[in-house]
């Protein structure tokens, strides 16, 4: 995990500071919640100070430009979107720190960013400028993702979690939807093609299945079950719980959830074939 910050000044960036308060809080909610929790040291984290001109982020609905390192936004105007406009800074900050300097090296895509933006909006997005085909990974499969996230906001917390944790490194989906939309036939393929190659295990194109054997004797119906509703759209798309981490950023990650990151966590930190359902279940009992 590399932590880097945008719209910090120099007085900002001193050992104890804004900044490294912000990324240690980063960490504490990012590994306060299960899986991250049991498997913390799994994760290597890294906090890279970069200064900028400006204090603060772009605001795009206030038409507020402010001169930052990374090249940061925020949408503004009650969008909860942030991002980057050019990844490229991010990506090369991350190769330094984590000593990688090939976009196909394994480092580097086991490696997510977490942007942390120095503004108060409630704003975060997460990106994947890279997810391509590697054969021997897990689903054949690999990518590197960005997480950019207010840093000053009373969410960040939840968000750090959702963004972070959900969707940069856990690979998950979103469960919320836009009212009066229905997934059409081509959604509901792409979504299995998307489980197929190891992303959004938590949403499911139809309402039967088994989540990856979750709705057996191991899960009762309030634990997993086929509510309508997810991945944006509120018809033809099935979540596993009302609520949790992934619909609102709040609570914690259901089962699916956890089961994707407990695979990713392995399957990353001791091989593809260390994985095994039977693990993940005498886990899952003991810290769900």
């Amino acid at each position: 995990i590399v932590l880097l910050g945008d719209g910090y000044q120099k007085r900002d960036l001193l050992a104890g500071g804004k900044f490294e308060r912000s990324a240690r809080s980063a960490m504490d909610s990012f590994f306060a919640i299960e899986p991250y929790k049991t498997f913390k040291d799994r994760f290597n984290v890294y906090m890279v100070a970069y200064e900028s001109t400006d204090e603060g982020t772009d605001i795009k609905s206030s038409s507020i430009d402010k001169n930052t390192y990374f090249g940061s936004y925020c949408q503004g105007g009650g969008n909860t979107a942030a991002y980057v406009a050019d990844t490229t800074p991010v990506i090369d900050a991350v190769k330094a720190a984590v000593g990688s300097g090939d976009a196909t090296d394994a480092t580097y895509y086991r490696s997510i960013a977490i942007l942390l933006i120095n503004t108060d909006e409630q704003a975060g997005s997460t990106g994947y400028p890279f997810r391509d085909y590697k054969s021997g990974w897990p689903n054949g499969y690999a990518s590197f993702a960005i997480a950019a996230i207010a840093a000053n906001s009373t969410g960040t917390n939840g968000l750090i979690k959702h963004e972070a944790g959900g969707h940069a490194f856990g690979r998950l989906a979103d469960e919320y939807y836009s009212n009066g939309t229905t997934a059409s036939s081509a959604n509901k393929t792409d979504l299995s093609n998307w489980h197929a190659k190891g992303w959004y295990w938590n949403v499911n194109p139809t309402n039967s299945g088994n989540y990856y054997k979750f709705t057996n004797s191991a899960y009762n119906s309030s634990e997993v079950s086929f509510i309508e509703g997810g991945w944006g759209y509120n018809y033809g798309m099935y979540r596993p719980t009302q609520g949790g981490m992934m619909q609102g950023s709040t609570g914690v990650f259901n089962a699916p959830s956890r089961h994707a990151i407990y695979h990713r966590i392995i399957t990353e930190s001791q091989g593809v074939n260390a994985y095994s359902w039977s693990n993940f279940l005498e886990y899952d009992k003991k810290n769900r």
